[in-house]
């Protein structure tokens, strides 16, 4: 899962590169609030439909009961991907063209289809065939993008249409329910328990994929130069990185979390070692690159991402982080952080806000980054008061801040600066496709006892037919 969550980031990122070159400026605006707009939708998607099926699926004590809640999430990926898809397709029309709105709404209606295969296969724990797909989706998708773009000529349409066409590949093992009646079909839509967990878990994600999509839709609606604007969201788009790897840890982590509610400490502290041992190197190697250095990578109407990466780091980390917390409130069906979310939702939008009044997109990113950070600490608080200080145990906090130390030493020579970025990206990819290989020791925090022994996120009991063994893989550990 590591190595697909991995490509997939890398493939991404690479085609939002190579969009800044194929697209102009007012073209590439409008494709990035609009990408984030589907992130967002996608993001409120992945919990209100897939993390409700693999959450059943674990709970489940009878094949009918797993059967149900199939049934419930087809139906609610369908009538929610309408609304949402409708909901954005309006939104878009403010700042692109109806076609362009038509297609993202489109799209927006297969990834939500596709979410219920997720789900499916996150629950079973198949993370094997979920990473096949999720690189099948991503190759699939850059590929089309790309040739609407430079065959066709679709432009910013053609890149994003080519979500809903990559998100096709998640329908190829969408799961089939056995034959029902309409009876047992409205019994499923009428379960008034999925509805409240998918509601609560709805909600809390809308909030977080809010935080990483508003500045960028939001520069793309204020009036100012396109090309500044252009500028914050590709630096926006290159910072979501500590979005994502959260994303996908939560991914990894969310059932196990949701299973095991007496380990849920120790396994949090893991999630977060993970996270730390990827974002902060990455977030030191965007914050630090010399301008010298971007100006190889980017355009030249992209020059102010040198001034901008600097603040949209920042809030990307605190983005993840925010991402990585909610994750462990929902997997234990803990939703009291949706308020303070909400206050912390409202910081951001302020700090981004009155930044655009002091000093327009300059402003608008040093404010938000001020505003993430601050939303960042108030969950930090709603962690440590909920999991005590052993959630963040051992997280390898001054080994990054030494690699960022080096990397601002190096800033005004570039080609030294670019080798050690390189070897610290390498060391921090290294550490989070070997998770285990990291903390082979207890936290000096963690609890003692049976309970202290570090598990490992792939959990697996093997009773014999006598029900008198059973076996637990942990970490080395066989018992």
């Amino acid at each position: 899962m590591a190595l697909a969550i991995v490509s997939v980031g890398l493939s991404n990122y690479g085609y939002a590169l190579l969009l800044t070159h194929l697209l102009d400026v007012t073209a590439y605006s409008a494709f990035a609030a609009s990408q984030s707009l589907i992130l967002w939708a996608l993001n409120s998607a992945t919990a209100s439909v897939p993390l409700i099926l693999a959450q059943a699926i674990v709970r489940s004590t009878t094949e009918d009961e797993r059967n149900s809640a199939l049934r419930f999430v087809k139906l609610a990926s369908v009538g929610i991907g309408l609304v949402a898809a409708a909901i954005v397709g309006a939104i878009v029309t403010r700042f692109g063209s109806p076609a362009t709105a038509l297609i993202v709404a489109l799209s927006i209606f297969v990834l939500f289809l596709g979410t219920t295969t997720t789900g499916w296969l996150q629950g079973l724990q198949r993370i094997r065939s979920l990473s096949i797909l999720y690189i099948a989706e991503n190759v699939l998708k850059n590929g089309t993008g790309i040739l609407l773009v430079t065959v066709a000529g679709l432009g910013a349409t053609g890149a994003l249409g080519a979500f809903g066409i990559g998100a096709l590949a998640m329908l190829l093992r969408w799961p089939r329910t056995p034959r029902a009646t309409a009876r047992m079909w409205w019994s499923a839509l009428a379960n008034r328990d999925l509805w409240r967990r998918a509601a609560a878990m709805g909600g809390a994600q809308g909030l977080v994929s809010v935080f990483a999509a508003i500045d960028v839709v939001l520069v793309a609606i204020l009036p100012g130069d396109r090309t500044l604007a252009a500028s914050y969201q590709v630096s926006a788009t290159v910072s979501r990185i500590p979005l994502y790897i959260a994303s996908s840890v939560g991914v990894a982590f969310f059932p196990v979390l949701a299973r095991r509610a007496a380990d849920r400490t120790l396994i949090a502290a893991q999630a977060l070692r993970m996270y730390a041992a990827a974002a902060l190197p990455v977030a030191a190697v965007l914050a630090t690159a010399p301008p010298s250095v971007l100006a190889l990578v980017f355009p030249s109407q992209y020059g102010a991402v040198a001034t901008l990466l600097k603040f949209t780091t920042v809030t990307g980390l605190a983005v993840g982080g925010i991402t990585m917390v909610t994750a462990f409130f929902q997997a234990a069906d803990e939703y009291s952080c949706q308020w303070w979310l909400g206050a912390g939702l409202a910081a951001f939008v302020a700090g981004l806000l009155a930044g655009w009044r002091i000093d327009g997109i300059t402003g608008l990113a040093a404010g938000g980054a001020l505003g993430a950070m601050t939303a960042a600490a108030v969950m930090g608080y709603l962690l440590l008061r909920r999991y005590g200080h052993r959630a963040i145990a051992r997280i390898p906090l001054l080994e990054s801040l030494a690699a960022a130390a080096v990397l601002v030493a190096l800033r005004p020579l570039p080609r030294l600066w670019l080798a050690v970025a390189c070897a610290v990206g390498l060391h921090a990819t290294m550490r989070f496709l070997r998770p285990g290989a990291r903390h082979r020791r207890e936290p000096r925090l963690a609890m003692p006892s049976r309970a202290s022994t570090k598990c490992d996120i792939s959990l697996n009991a093997d009773k014999s037919p006598r029900g008198k063994h059973r076996t637990v893989r942990r970490m080395g550990v066989t018992r």
